[in-house]
């Protein structure tokens, strides 16, 4: 039976009723358990409660891993009750990247003690690391890797990597430096091993590998990833000096993050709503949203309102008015995330805007035509006392609206990129308005001057 079964077949109840009877087979049972399938009961626990009589029985050594597994706002509530040298020993068994991610979500100064409770090479390690952004390579980096000077030979590297490198995890590159630090180039182990003994390191190592500087942003790391294909890449200070790497695991989360908060923004969600935020905090960063709606959709209001004589003598108007709108929401939207989602994979560029932009306008026109003409049919047949004129005008007006929705899906993500706000910020609830009052203001409008 794999250990996925077994942790499928062990519930919350289950660990808390063992823990209560045998603590020490509980104990057993965890180090038995991977860090992902432990964090799983934990999130599976009906509150905090349950959670912390379970992690008090996680063995040091995957007990961070397993934190690293959980929302930021659980780790912290988990580890409140811990004190300073006992946070200390979850540390000592992370690597430094990881080390630094559980120390930044908990309070600064209960870190700081923390810091001061670990061993000094550990200690010199991740002080560094904790002044970097988060959401930087600095931020990102580990500082555990196998470096080389430029001027060994294929055979003494060989002999110091079954020395000294067994503690080093996810080790796919030989990084080399000169006399002072400075990267040079990079090797994979893969390459390696089929050099001659007595070739120098140097020249037989990649001096193009890519490396990225200790400040630059983890999306443009992300992408520098995707583009070359690597496992890990050198992260280098300004004077070029070799201070960490990052791996693909830390990139794969990163990716992750990026993507969770282009989907929470483009509904106007906050980036960091969780659902193991508490109900008030939660009830909050969506409320501040939807007050932004709430004032676009009277603005959307105030529109119909200017023709409520119109409606009032014609029912069918109406009837028929969402259907214009939310035909010009839904296409707008589909083409706002294809392009929100170009932007942040970097596939739609200044460069190429003008040929997207071409592109959704010729879609939107095309959409446009073909929808205008079914709801025209559908209208003359439905509301026959009005003939083929009310059929006429909602063409005309989802025409329009289609187009319109076609071009400031596109239009909208752009200028916002332009202007340094983040296009999944805002984009969702300025096209809403646009299509709307689009919508609106022609279907209304047209009915207005054509049917009264």
């Amino acid at each position: 039976m794999t250990s996925t079964t077994q942790q499928l077949s062990f519930s919350p109840e289950d660990a808390l009723s063992v823990a209560k009877i045998q603590p020490s087979a509980l104990v057993e049972r965890f180090s038995h358990m991977h860090s992902t399938e432990i964090a799983e009961l934990l999130l599976s626990c009906k509150n905090d409660e349950q959670r912390q009589a379970l992690v008090e029985h996680v063995p040091d050594h995957i007990l961070g891993d397993t934190l690293l597994e959980l929302p930021e706002g659980m780790q912290e509530d988990l580890l409140a009750d811990f004190k300073a040298h006992e946070i200390g020993d979850v540390v000592e068994h992370l690597n430094s990247d990881d080390a630094t991610d559980l120390l930044q979500n908990i309070e600064a100064k209960v870190a700081h003690a923390v810091i001061q409770s670990l061993e000094p090479d550990d200690r010199r390690d991740i002080e560094p690391l904790m002044a970097y952004d988060e959401e930087t390579a600095g931020g990102l980096m580990q500082v555990e890797l196998f470096k080389v000077r430029h001027d060994w030979t294929v055979k003494r590297v060989m002999k110091v990597l079954r020395r000294w490198s067994k503690d080093i995890e996810n080790l796919n590159y030989v990084y080399v430096v000169d006399d002072e630090d400075h990267f040079v180039s990079v090797l994979s182990l893969h390459r390696l091993l089929f050099i001659e003994p007595q070739e120098i390191i140097s020249k037989v190592a990649d001096a193009s590998f890519p490396r990225v500087m200790v400040n630059q942003d983890q999306e443009k790391v992300a992408k520098i990833f995707d583009k070359y294909d690597i496992l890990a890449i050198p992260v280098i200070d300004e004077q070029g000096v070799l201070i960490g790497r990052i791996t693909a695991d830390d990139v794969i989360d990163v990716i992750h993050e990026e993507a969770t908060e282009d989907m929470y923004r483009l509904v106007g969600l906050s980036d960091e709503d969780d659902l193991s935020e508490p109900i008030g905090i939660t009830a909050w960063r969506r409320g501040v949203w939807l007050m932004v709606n709430l004032f676009t959709a009277i603005l959307a209001s105030v529109v119909i309102f200017q023709f409520q004589d119109a409606i009032s003598k014609i029912v069918a108007l109406a009837v028929l008015m969402p259907i214009v709108a939310s035909m010009g929401g839904i296409a707008g939207t589909q083409t706002l995330t294809v392009i929100v989602r170009g932007i942040a994979l970097g596939r739609v560029t200044y460069s190429n805007a003008k040929r997207m932009l071409w592109k959704e306008t010729m879609v939107g026109l095309l959409t446009g035509m073909s929808f205008a003409c079914l709801i025209g049919l559908i209208v003359s047949f439905w509301f026959p006392d009005y003939g083929i004129s009310l059929g006429l005008v909602i063409a005309a007006a989802m025409f329009t609206n289609l187009c319109a929705a076609g071009l400031a899906g596109s239009l909208i993500p752009l200028t916002l990129q332009r202007l340094n706000i983040d296009p999944a910020l805002a984009s969702g609830t300025i096209l809403t308005t646009v299509t709307d009052v689009v919508g609106f203001v022609t279907f209304l409008g047209l009915s207005t001057i054509f049917l009264l």
